[in-house]
């Protein structure tokens, strides 16, 4: 590869996985998605295909939940179907993903540390009353991040890929052999991952259910979420209240008079939602994203240059949600600043109060609900597509995440302002959260089960001749219990993710010692 091509997929690689931080939160960067893309770019599309699904199962259950900022699955997925492709190594493009990986959280970490300046550098900006400032400023986080990924991928490409080149021809049978086996592996970290997102001592139940589907009645990840589906939403109608029903109705909306906010405000506020995450930062998170959302309402509610500068700071405070559901708190927002606006009793304490209060649960919702089951169902069934060379994979993956993201932020600002305050009210005093949520996890449960039954693959080759008969241990444990030793190793990582904190670092490793040491002496 040129260096002029080298030049241009590391600045499309550095555009796309932005995408993650900077402009929208699209999934277009994730490996199901973002490894057939290159491929195809690259000419390879069916190894795209491959790593990309191998990778996004081995990832499925690292999730960048609150603060944390884990090994990057974006350029894992991507720089590994590069080197895939490049070395002509499925298997070794795999393997590469976890160093990758980790490379990147160090790097992304470095990203989030600078965009404190930037935010210290707003509260200045905002005293001075200089929107267009604090706009500019607030998208520096998004040319932030992509220089960080077009360094890492320019790099990564332009000095990795011959290097990888050379090791995948000198290896030997048996490692390379070792490292296929690791690869089968790794998504065995994904499943344990999730089940410690999703309660698993509360709901084992359902992830063994999802298990036995697959193993015994050989249902795929699309049938059992179905079902599962079918069981969480028999369950809540058993366990509903004769009472008046909970839903939220747009009869309980806040009906203002003399209402200064019409619909163009609130799709101003709904488009600038998708750069929320330009200067998430470890101090204030997406405070600035938070603010700079907010700005086409408060122009249009204060006309006072004190009253918009003492909106704009507050804020600019603290705040930390799920991307999707953050546009629910914008749009209650605006309504508060609205009600303060017509003169109501509305103060610096209630509008904090409010985000803080919506804050913690709507969190909840985004992170167990749309990252950890929405996401993780399409990505195992365009997984399974994928991994059998079917082009409808990513298609499958990303259609509905992309129709999720647009959704629940223009749904979010709108009924969020319609119902304003009410809605802290009739979150507190109903389970409705609590219902939404459970529902989310059976369905989850039930598909992580059936995700070891057909993405975690290992295989005992031990054999012996017994009465004139050959005899295979992996044959005999199937008729016994099918897909126990993916079981046991799933179940193992679980319980070691729950007591030590980094065990991650160390299964991965672990993955990779168990498929060389097995190949070489013969037993996987």
């Amino acid at each position: 590869m040129s260096l002029m091509e080298t030049l241009l997929l590391s600045i499309f690689v550095a555009i796309l996985i932005t995408e993650n931080y900077g402009y929208g939160y699209w999934m277009i960067s994730r490996p199901i998605f973002a490894g057939p893309l290159i491929g195809l770019i690259l000419g390879d599309l069916s190894t795209g295909l491959t790593v990309g699904a191998s990778v996004e199962l081995m990832f499925m259950g690292v999730l960048p939940i609150g603060g944390s900022v884990p090994p990057n699955a974006q350029i894992a997925g991507i720089i590994g179907t590069i080197y895939a492709i490049q070395s002509n190594s499925p298997a070794l493009g795999i393997s590469l993903a976890l160093p990758i990986g980790i490379l990147a959280q160090f790097l992304i970490m470095l990203a989030w540390n600078f965009n404190i300046y930037l935010v210290h550098k707003s509260d200045k900006v905002i005293k001075a009353g200089n929107t267009k400032k604090l706009e500019r400023l607030h998208l520096t986080g998004i040319l932030v991040f992509f220089l960080v990924f077009f360094l890492a991928s320019f790099l990564a490409i332009q000095f990795g890929s011959g290097f990888v080149k050379n090791i995948n021809d000198a290896l030997p049978t048996w490692v390379s052999g070792g490292l296929q086996i690791a690869s089968g592996l790794l998504p065995a970290i994904g499943m344990a991952m999730l089940l410690k997102m999703m309660d698993f001592k509360k709901f084992w139940p359902f992830f063994l259910i999802g298990f036995i589907l697959s193993v015994y009645l050989e249902l795929n990840v699309l049938a059992v979420s179905l079902l599962g589906l079918g069981i969480a939403a028999g369950i809540s109608t058993i366990a509903r209240n004769k009472t008046t029903s909970d839903t939220l109705t747009s009869q309980q909306s806040n009906e203002q008079e003399g209402s200064l906010i019409d619909k163009k405000d609130l799709h101003r506020v709904f488009l600038r939602s998708f750069f929320s995450m330009a200067t998430i930062n470890y101090e204030r998170y997406i405070s600035l994203g938070f603010g700079y959302s907010m700005i086409p309402a408060l122009k249009k509610l204060y006309t006072n240059e004190a009253e918009y500068i003492s909106a704009l700071e507050r804020h600019n405070e603290f705040f930390n949600c799920h991307p999707y559901t953050t546009n629910i708190v914008l749009g209650v927002s605006v309504a508060l600043e609205e009600q303060r606006a017509l003169g109501k009793s509305i103060t610096d304490e209630t509008i904090a109060s409010t985000k803080t209060a919506l804050m913690g649960p709507l969190s909840g919702i985004g992170d167990s609900v749309f990252k950890a089951t929405f996401m993780t169902i399409f990505a195992a069934i365009g997984a399974g597509l994928a991994l059998n060379g079917n082009i409808l994979g990513p298609i499958v993956f990303i259609v509905p995440n992309v129709l999720l993201n647009i959704a629940t932020r223009y749904f979010g600002v709108v009924w969020g302002y319609k119902l304003g305050v009410k809605l802290i009210a009739k979150m507190k005093n109903s389970d409705l959260i609590q219902k939404f949520v459970q529902g989310a996890t059976i369905v989850g449960m039930m598909v992580t089960g059936s995700m070891v039954v057909n993405f975690v693959k290992i295989q005992l080759t031990a054999q012996w001749m017994s009465a004139g008969k050959q005899i295979k241990l992996q044959e005999l444990m199937d008729q016994i219990f099918p897909s126990l030793l993916p079981l046991i190793i799933t179940l193992v990582f679980y319980t070691a993710l729950i007591k030590k904190k980094k065990a991650i670092y160390y299964l991965m490793i672990a993955c990779f010692v168990i498929g060389l040491c097995g190949k070489f002496l013969g037993i996987l």
